[in-house]
Parts: C-alpha cells; sequence; structure tokens
C-alpha cells in the first residue's frame, strides 16, 4: 500500500510543483494541466514501470488518467495510484532497478 503522507500538499501542485514518486517497481507523476479558455485545469497522473524517469519512458509504457483539479481530485489520484499498484503488483515488484538496467559486466 502506498503512504499517502508521501505526497505533497494540494498547494505544491497549484503553484505548478510536480509530484513525482515510486514505490517498489512503480513510478508515478502528477502535474496541474491548465485549461484553455472555458476549460477546467486538470490533475494528470501517471504510473510507469522502474528503471527509468517519465522523459526516458515510451508513452506507450505509462497509464495516464486525469482528475478535477482540486484537493479532492489530487486525493482520488493518489488513491488511483495505489490501485494501479495493487492491480499490477507483480509487474512492478518484477522491474529492474536502474543500478541493475545499466550493470556492468
Amino acid at each position: 500500500m502506498i503512504d499517502k503522507s508521501g505526497f505533497l500538499p494540494f498547494g505544491f501542485l497549484k503553484a505548478g510543483g510536480v509530484q513525482s514518486g515510486d514505490h517498489k517497481g512503480m513510478r508515478y507523476r502528477m502535474i496541474r494541466k491548465k485549461g484553455g479558455e472555458g476549460e477546467e485545469d486538470q490533475l494528470l497522473a501517471w504510473v510507469w514501470s522502474e528503471p527509468f524517469a517519465f522523459d526516458a519512458t515510451p508513452e506507450e509504457e505509462k497509464t495516464m488518467e486525469a482528475f478535477p483539479f482540486t484537493e479532492d481530485g489530487r486525493l482520488s489520484a493518489i488513491e488511483w495510484i495505489g490501485s494501479q499498484y495493487e492491480e499490477r503488483k507483480e509487474k512492478w515488484e518484477s522491474a529492474p532497478s536502474l543500478l541493475s538496467a545499466f550493470k556492468m559486466k
């Protein structure tokens, strides 16, 4: 289970911060996506498998979900990240670490 206390408060995301982290082979990220004219802002959340960072991971290997850009949306995103971990626990836990991915032979 993911520890919710490891996530930064909503104000951090409001100020333009990027929440990222990892949990037992699963990486995650949350950002604010500003809405266009007449559109609401959204909170986007991704999960993907270690060992690589967000920008170094192909899009097809990431799973993304959108939430309302509110405190409730942030809490829903955290729950979603936790559920993604539980649903694919074996995959995440068998993911190679960054050190093993580049291990010298």
